[in-house]
């Protein structure tokens, strides 16, 4: 699939999916089981691909084992720890019941091992010890968790530990590990490849990955099984197929074959939606020959002075009209202006796969500035919201801007 392609696929799914039915997955999971909880969706747009009961808050067991791996990730590239420092077992780490690697207090493990250990083996000694190690306590430590979590717009979620053992304040959504799933493979490419081992051997022991389904569905290369008695069997799922990437969550499973079993069943109606969505957008939008920056440029602010837009939806110029005075009703957010076009083109496709689902009906626009002193600006902007989403927006970029509708 080439970089054009690609792009108005993208573009295409995030105005597809404001329209787009989800349809319940019949499941003997769901079936009178009040743990059960799915989601499947676009990596790359965050479109949803099809839900059940993805908001209900559950206890997300191990799968809490992701965000902290996440914060130590966060460590590591701040340069706080690498991955040689030495992790040492308290006699509260050492404490904590099974699943566990089992050193002894005062005993340390290296961070890379740790991190193995952590997605393979799932060991909830070596969690608390990292947490300890990261944030002083382990109570502290939940804290950056869900400050972490709301950051990225997990707003369900609360943690209260690092390993995910019980904890009836320690809650989440299918929705929200979807979005921890898609936040992890967007913006940890360079430490994802963790969550794709499949064995690791420590001190002569070979610990075997929970997520069996890695050796048995194609495309899998991720992410993360969790189980306690209160949460069911739940997982985190990530795979590939075709340059399409999908997550897969599902909360509740009554043993890990069936849980497995739902999970191909909804990731392979989700490729098949994808493959859909694809087969219409080479039908229905045809590309147009030109720059591959000007496909979802809006020339539609007060200081352009054309008075004709590139529809995001289509990619194809079109005289401005009364369809277009509403859409411009809507707020949008400016989240930089380049001289560049490419640097624009770049921050946009990034900015698009930051957005949490909530927030997927945005689009891309470009807003040309002719100035006096600089010459031409383009100024880039998420439009189509409303103002409260806005505001919501700009929580996501560090530079952001509010611009009110035009009147």
């Amino acid at each position: 699939m080439t970089h054009i392609t690609k792009l108005f696929s993208s573009l295409f799914i995030i105005v597809l999916s404001l329209t787009m039915v989800t349809f319940p997955i019949a499941s003997a999971d769901a079936k009178g089981n009040p743990k059960y909880a799915s989601i499947v969706i676009d990596a790359d747009t965050g479109a949803i691909l099809s839900q059940r009961y993805a908001d209900k808050k559950l206890h997300p067991a191990s799968l809490t084992k992701v965000m902290t791996l996440m914060l130590t990730f966060d460590a590591i590239k701040a340069g706080k720890v690498s991955l040689y420092d030495r992790v040492v077992i308290s006699p509260y780490a050492a404490s904590m019941v099974p699943s566990k690697l089992g050193l002894k207090p005062g005993e340390t493990i290296r961070v890379k091992d740790a991190i193995y250990i952590l997605v393979t083996k799932s060991a909830n000694d070596i969690a608390v010890a990292l947490a300890e190690h990261l944030g002083g306590t382990e109570y502290s430590f939940a804290k950056m968790m869900t400050s972490k979590a709301r950051s990225i717009g997990m707003g369900s979620t609360t943690f209260k530990n690092a390993s995910g053992l019980h904890h009836s304040r320690q809650v989440s959504t299918a929705r929200d590990m979807a979005r921890m799933g898609r936040y992890l493979v967007n913006n940890y490419q360079s430490y994802y490849h963790y969550f794709s081992k499949k064995t690791f051997r420590y001190r002569g022991v070979t610990y075997r990955n929970h997520n069996k389904l890695m050796l048995t569905y194609k495309g899998m290369d991720g992410l993360k099984t969790g189980y306690t008695a209160k949460s069911g069997f739940n997982l985190i799922a990530s795979a590939t197929r075709d340059g399409n990437r999908v997550i897969g969550v599902v909360f509740g499973g009554r043993s890990g074959k069936t849980r497995n079993n739902h999970m191909k069943d909804i990731l392979d109606r989700g490729f098949l939606k994808m493959e859909k969505l694809h087969l219409a957008q080479l039908r229905n939008m045809p590309l147009p020959k030109r720059n591959p920056a000007a496909v979802y440029a809006a020339l539609n602010n007060n200081n352009a002075s054309s008075s004709n837009a590139i529809s995001p939806a289509t990619g194809l110029m079109q005289t401005a009209s009364a369809d277009a005075g509403t859409a411009q009703s809507l707020w949008s957010v400016q989240i930089g202006a380049f001289k560049s076009r490419v640097k624009v083109d770049n921050l946009l496709q990034d900015a698009v796969k930051v957005l949490p689902n909530d927030l997927n009906g945005a689009y891309p626009i470009i807003a040309p500035l002719r100035t006096a002193s600089s010459g031409w600006m383009f100024r880039a902007r998420l439009a189509g919201l409303t103002l409260s989403q806005a505001e919501s927006a700009c929580n996501y970029f560090r530079d952001c801007l509010i611009v009110a509708p035009r009147r």
